[in-house]
């Protein structure tokens, strides 16, 4: 078995009703604008997969949770988006969950009690501008704060029950400084923006949310010193980027089982195929063998996974789709969208050419520093 088919043998056994919709419903009804492949992942039990059991979740390690963005990746590219962001979310309560003052540990008992999404407004990319500092302004006013910004774009914008934000807090005295805003979705002030007109990832909901003057009490704000909270950012950056990867790459070994199951992919070129896309996989299950004990190489090393996966998925898949031919590609719209798709993993911050310095320095011998 490849690890692909590993991979939706996991999702079965695990969220075996969401794997029976993901086989019995169309491509295009899943990356619809009315998909309710989010929906049907919450009702399956999805919000809870990579909570630990302490907290009432399911406890998948890292490399399952990679094996299970790989399955979504490979059924709905936009619901494996989409969960993701809920999973990177998810990922960096529980990094904040180990030097925070306790609320985590509530919110993350709360999310797999009630089966709540979370979506997250922390970094984004911006040209120009650290993906690490918050854009997002906190004001401190009696008893709480008043939040304003917008975080675009930000996947599961109208299914999320929870935001978690980083944000700069101004003082009344003092000097600005970090911290985390843990916000309801039904908060007054928080609204929803048409943002993606892209033709694909359509179901993922990457829309704008806009914060605009939303309180939150003291007890929902989590004050961060900033080693702190630069080290949980960097954890949760990890997170984001290692199931990003797998998210892709489970686009790609869909594609592939597609066109294999057409006869129009197989001998060799089959073989060269997954050879790429298996040794890749291997390279994020030595990452995610990191994840409980995270140091300065395991950021590099994603990165260098990151980048490197980016050219060998375009070439898998351009040689895939010339395989497919030109009267397949254009009856199918399957094949156009996962192309366009695939290109977009470029645009995930940070890019290449930002991160080719830092790693220089960091091949140098010196600290790796995120831009």
């Amino acid at each position: 078995m490849s690890i692909y088919q590993h991979a939706q043998q996991l999702l079965s056994d695990t969220l075996p009703d969401l794997a029976k919709y993901l086989h019995e419903t169309d491509f295009e009804r899943l990356e619809g604008t009315q998909s309710e492949a989010i929906n049907v992942f919450r009702e399956a039990g999805g919000a809870a997969t990579l909570v630990k059991e302490k907290y009432g979740g399911k406890g998948l390690t890292a490399w399952q949770g990679v094996l299970l963005q790989m399955a979504l990746g490979g059924a709905s590219p936009s619901l494996a988006i989409a969960a993701g962001m809920h999973q990177f979310s998810i990922a960096t309560l529980q990094e904040m969950a180990k030097v925070g003052n306790g609320l985590e540990s509530l919110m993350l008992e709360g999310i797999c009690r009630s089966n709540l999404l979370v979506s997250s407004a922390f970094s984004e990319g911006q040209i120009g501008k650290s993906i690490l500092k918050s854009q997002i302004k906190a004001k401190e006013v009696d008893k709480g704060y008043v939040i304003s910004g917008v975080k675009k774009p930000c996947s599961l914008a109208h299914c999320m029950d929870l935001l978690t934000a980083s944000v700069q807090v101004e003082p009344r005295q003092g000097e600005p400084y970090f911290a985390v805003a843990m916000i309801h979705k039904a908060t007054e002030g928080i609204s929803v923006e048409k943002f993606w007109q892209a033709p694909f990832l359509q179901a993922s909901q990457s829309e704008a949310v806009v914060l605009d003057n939303v309180f939150v009490p003291h007890s929902m704000m989590v004050n961060v010193d900033e080693k702190s909270a630069y080290q949980s950012h960097i954890a949760g950056f990890v997170w984001f980027e290692l199931i990003t990867c797998a998210s892709y790459l489970g686009m790609v070994y869909g594609l592939v089982t597609r066109a294999c199951e057409q006869g129009r992919l197989s001998g060799d070129d089959k073989a060269r195929a997954y050879i790429q896309l298996e040794a890749s996989t291997l390279s994020l299950k030595a990452v995610a063998n990191e994840m409980n004990n995270q140091t300065q190489d395991t950021l590099a090393h994603i990165l260098a996974i990151r980048y490197q996966l980016q050219d060998v998925l375009a070439s898998v898949t351009q040689t895939t789709l010339s395989l497919v031919g030109g009267i397949n590609y254009i009856n199918d719209s399957y094949f156009g969208t996962i192309a366009q798709i695939v290109h977009a993993f470029n645009f995930h911050p940070p890019a290449k050419q930002a991160m080719y310095s830092p790693l220089n320095q960091y091949f140098s011998g010196q600290q790796l520093e995120m831009v």
